[in-house]
Parts: structure tokens; C-alpha cells; sequence
């Protein structure tokens, strides 16, 4: 392929990250480290507290760096899972892993980061309630979401039938 840049092996495609975790550790200390795992695991049950009568909880019990909601609430309104991320895009808001883990349905895996700061945790906890609230009173409306990007809703299940990997040069 002549605009290739060439075969990059696992080890030189994963050098940078390699480098960047380590300079991360190597910054904070281990002082540091114990203080971010502790501010992650802090932030993800804050939004679980918070939100764990917008959504259903499916362990409701602590959690560690993550909190896994289930959107079936939403779902018996006719709102699923993916339909809330794209709410969340709508907003300006990176959406959390749907679908995942498997064994619970309508699965919302929100992971906050250490750094993230209580005012940008509430931001995303009052985003989350307003479409918990939206999808019981006018659910219809999440079927056109996002509106906001320039791309709405492609086709996902065509784009993963039709794979298209190759980039044309136009």
C-alpha cells in the first residue's frame, strides 16, 4: 500500500502509552497513588448514591473506580441504553461504555476519572437525572438524538456489517 507508513508492531504501537503511565506514576509518587485511587473510588460512589433512584442499580453495594447502572427503568418506556448515550453526546457529555458488562441489561458503565472535580461530577449527575426525567415523560424524543453533531444517527448495525477499513485518498 503505497500510503501505508508500514507494519507497527505491538510493541512500538503501545511504546507512547507504555511511556505516558509511567511518567503519570513517576510524577505522583506513591503518596500520589494511593490519593487518585482513593479520589476514583470516592467519585464513583458519589454518582452511585446520587443516581440510585434515577436508574436501576443492579449491585447496590460499594463500588470501586466504576458503577454499573441499568437503563431496564428507561427501557420499559420504550429508552434504551444507547439511546441515553446519545443524549449524553448531545450534551456535551462523553457517554459511559454501554451494554457492558454483559449480565446486567441495559448496562451503563460510568468510570469517573481521579481528577474529575465535584462540579463537573454534579454537572454530569444533573445531565443523567434530566434524561432519566425525559425518558419517562416524553420518550419519543430521544429517538432523534443527537441533534447536535454533525453526524445524527448512522446506520451502526450496516457500518458493522459493512466494514469499510481501508482510506481512500480523495
Amino acid at each position: 500500500y503505497p500510503e501505508s507508513i508500514g507494519y507497527i508492531s505491538p510493541f512500538y504501537g503501545n511504546f507512547g502509552v507504555i511511556v505516558k503511565a509511567y511518567a503519570y506514576i513517576l510524577l505522583l509518587g506513591r503518596e500520589g497513588l494511593i490519593d487518585v485511587a482513593e479520589k476514583a473510588v470516592l467519585n464513583a460512589n458519589y454518582i452511585k448514591e446520587k443516581l440510585k433512584k434515577d436508574y436501576k442499580l443492579p449491585y447496590d453495594k460499594p463500588c470501586m473506580h466504576e458503577c454499573v447502572f441499568s437503563a431496564e427503568w428507561q427501557k420499559e418506556k420504550g429508552v434504551s441504553a444507547i439511546d441515553i448515550a446519545k443524549f449524553l453526546i448531545d450534551q456535551g457529555i462523553h457517554p459511559p461504555t454501554v451494554y457492558f458488562p454483559l449480565i446486567v441489561k441495559e448496562a451503563l458503565m460510568v468510570e469517573p476519572t481521579e481528577t474529575e472535580s465535584k462540579d463537573t461530577l454534579d454537572h454530569f449527575i444533573a445531565v443523567m437525572k434530566e434524561a432519566a426525567k425525559l425518558a419517562e415523560t416524553h420518550p419519543e424524543r430521544f429517538a432523534g438524538f443527537p441533534d447536535n453533531t454533525p453526524i445524527s444517527r448512522p446506520d451502526e448495525v450496516k457500518a458493522a456489517r459493512d466494514l469499510n477499513l481501508r482510506w481512500n485518498k480523495k
